[in-house]
């Protein structure tokens, strides 16, 4: 048997929420860089993407660097369309 979904005018999608956002965010950081902590210092759901900004300290040799990212993640899915480290954007 075959499904089929229709997503009309009246029906919204859920977006993922600020929390969700921010889970999926932590999990790209610490699979990526192991990085724990970290500080959004920008977030806006623009559409069907959240832009985010975030900054964090990078261990360099004994020194722990300040770090920035930008993320661009599928607000539906979470997803993360683009991920930038080193780049702040103004959005």
């Amino acid at each position: 048997m075959q499904h089929t979904i229709f997503v009309g005018a009246n029906m919204n999608i859920e977006k993922l929420s600020f929390a969700e956002m921010k889970k999926r965010i932590t999990e790209h950081l610490q699979m990526a860089l192991n990085i724990d902590n970290f500080s959004i210092n920008f977030a806006k759901q623009d559409g069907d993407v959240w832009k985010v900004n975030v900054e964090f300290k990078e261990k360099t040799g004994a020194i722990d660097m300040p770090t920035t990212a930008l993320f661009i993640l599928d607000a539906t899915t979470g997803e993360v369309k683009e991920f930038k480290k080193g780049y702040i954007s103004t959005f």
